[in-house]
Order: structure tokens, then sequence, then C-alpha cells
């Protein structure tokens, strides 16, 4: 999965430089076109669409990559430093996962309050 992902990527990175009608587009609108995708998500749902989910699901996943894309070079940040701070946040907020600890679902929310009202804490 993990060299799809990176195709995926550099192809996207590949189209965002090549082709015109990419280059113009702006955060907000390939923002705004992510937004429905997601809606188009919930629907395929909604309908227990699982052959339109699964199209759809690459959609948002296209979407989404291409807004970071935009982002990454409007703000000077790497894609991959998103992706290791949201690792880092969820093994912080989720470490039984990890840890081999079993917790049940009430334990689990418990857990994830404590330490996400931590998180709020330390930003405060």
């Amino acid at each position: 999965m993990k060299d799809s992902f990176e195709e995926l990527y550099l192809a996207l990175k590949i189209d965002r430089n090549k082709s015109e009608w990419s280059k113009e587009r702006t955060l907000q609108e390939r923002a705004k076109h992510l937004e429905t995708e997601v809606k188009e998500v919930l629907e395929a749902i909604e309908k227990k669409d699982l052959q339109n989910l699964h199209e759809e699901l690459g959609d948002v996943l296209w979407g989404l990559l291409a807004v970071m894309i935009i982002a990454e070079e409007e703000n000077n940040f790497e894609i991959k430093n998103i992706i290791n701070n949201t690792l880092t946040k969820l093994k912080r907020r989720k470490p039984w996962i990890f840890n081999g600890e079993e917790v049940n679902s009430e334990e689990e929310l418990n857990k994830w309050k404590k330490v996400k009202e931590q998180g709020k804490n330390e930003r405060n």
C-alpha cells in the first residue's frame, strides 16, 4: 500500500505541475470539491451502494491529496510532516492499540477524553 500511496501522490504532483487546469485550481476550489466528494461518500453509504462507495472513496483520497499538495506549495510545509504529526497524535490518544492493552468501549472513551483534555490544557 505504501508504494501505491506514494505513486498516487507523485502522480498528483505531476498533474499539478503539468496540467493547466490543475495549475489554475486554488486551495479553496479544491477544498470545495473535496467537500462535494465527501457528500457523495455519505450518499453511497446511506444507499448501501458499495460499488459507488469504492469509487467515491477514491475520489475523496484524490481530492484530499490535491488539497494537501496545494497547501504544501502555498504554506511551505511537507505532507510527510502532516502524516507524521497525525500518527503521533493517534499514538498519544490511543496508546492501547499499540501496547496490547485491552479496553472495552467505555474505558476507551474515558481514556480518549482524558488524553484529549490533557492536550487542550497543554496548548493553553
